[in-house]
């Protein structure tokens, strides 16, 4: 049982849903409730007040803009990178083991999801898949 059981087209499309569909979510969760966002990335005290407003306000649009181009498939190189960025923050803000209770942090797994597309690219079932297809 060393063979795959399916055609390699699939993984990048499997990866590109779930943390596509994650950020989509996390994105919605934060901008139905901005203000109460802004007020939580305040009260962190990791970033001065000006910078807090701008990453708060910015964090949710820019987490709903790449789980959508995730989805889709579209310019998956590039909604990666930001995915990426996004999610190495918050390792960087919270910490490798960001609470006792947990043995391990899920943010490094979505990391490696997202590194993961960085290099394998979008996969056949994506748009990006369609625009460089011959013919």
């Amino acid at each position: 049982m060393s063979e795959p059981i399916g055609h390699g087209a699939y993984a990048p499309l499997f990866l590109r849903i779930a943390l596509g569909a994650y950020f989509l979510m996390a994105g919605w969760l934060k901008v139905s409730h901005l203000d109460d966002f802004i007020q939580v990335i305040k009260g962190f005290n990791m970033l001065p007040g000006d910078l807090a407003n701008v990453y708060g306000s910015l964090l949710p649009y820019m987490e709903l803009a790449a789980g959508g181009f995730l989805v889709l498939g579209l310019w998956t190189t590039l909604a990666a990178m930001l995915a990426a960025i996004m999610i190495a923050s918050f390792v960087f803000a919270f910490g490798f083991f960001p609470q006792p209770i947990n043995i391990f942090n899920k943010d490094v797994i979505l990391l490696a999801c997202a590194v993961s597309l960085m290099f394998s690219g979008p996969g056949a079932y994506s748009i990006d898949g369609l625009r460089v297809r011959p013919g």
